[in-house]
C-alpha cells in the first residue's frame, strides 16, 4: 500500500495555472491528452488511444507516451 503525503500548495491558484499552461501545450492538444488530476507533487494526464497515435504493430507509439511523459 502507498501513501501520499497531502500538501498545501503555497499558491493556491497553481492547479489553475497548471492547467492553463497544459492547454498551451499544442501538441497535447493535437493528440488528445488532458490532466484528469491536478494536485501538489501529483498530475495525472490520460491519452486515450487512437490509431493515429500507433506504432506500426498497431501499439501506443513511443513517441506519444514520452511526450506525455514530458509534459509531467
Amino acid at each position: 500500500m502507498t501513501h501520499k503525503a497531502t500538501m498545501t500548495p503555497a499558491d493556491p491558484d497553481f492547479a489553475d495555472r497548471v492547467r492553463h499552461s497544459f492547454a498551451r501545450q499544442g501538441l497535447m492538444t493535437s493528440i488528445g491528452a488532458r490532466l484528469s488530476t491536478v494536485a501538489p507533487g501529483h498530475v495525472v494526464i490520460e491519452l486515450p488511444f487512437t490509431a493515429a497515435l500507433s506504432e506500426q504493430r498497431g501499439n501506443f507509439h513511443g513517441g506519444a507516451v514520452g511526450a506525455i511523459g514530458d509534459a509531467a
